[in-house]
């Protein structure tokens, strides 16, 4: 399963990085990674990792002082960084999870379609 993994990531022209029992790739380089690893409990099920439970903790964080000190007197010129922050990390959230989702699908299809061409053989 290992191989036929690195096969795909290399027809499909992904930069990966194989470590000890998976692989590292680089979904969106500098943005967003995926670690990649087989499961040992449960014989050829791939299980998906990355590290998004950070950046939803670093947006909770930032909304909830950022609001702890809006003044609305003020108005919005006068509202805090934090809230500018949370909304650009959560940006870079639903940009992550949706290219994480792509890669998903394009190795199912990646799958299917070798799947195909060997049933027409």
């Amino acid at each position: 399963m290992i191989d036929a993994l690195r096969d795909q990531l290399t027809l499909m022209n992904e930069n990966f990085v194989e470590k000890k029992s998976g692989f590292k790739v680089k979904v969106i380089p500098y943005f967003c990674s995926v670690f990649i690893k087989k499961d040992i409990k449960k014989e050829g099920i791939l299980t998906f990792y990355t590290n998004q439970l950070l950046k939803v903790f670093l947006v909770v964080l930032f909304l909830l002082f950022g609001l702890a000190i809006y003044d609305s007197k003020l108005g919005m010129q006068h509202g805090p960084i934090q809230l500018a922050l949370s909304a650009l990390i959560f940006i870079n959230f639903v940009i992550s999870q949706i290219a994480i989702e792509s890669l998903k699908s394009r190795i199912l299809f990646c799958q299917m379609n070798k799947e195909n061409v060997d049933l027409k053989e």
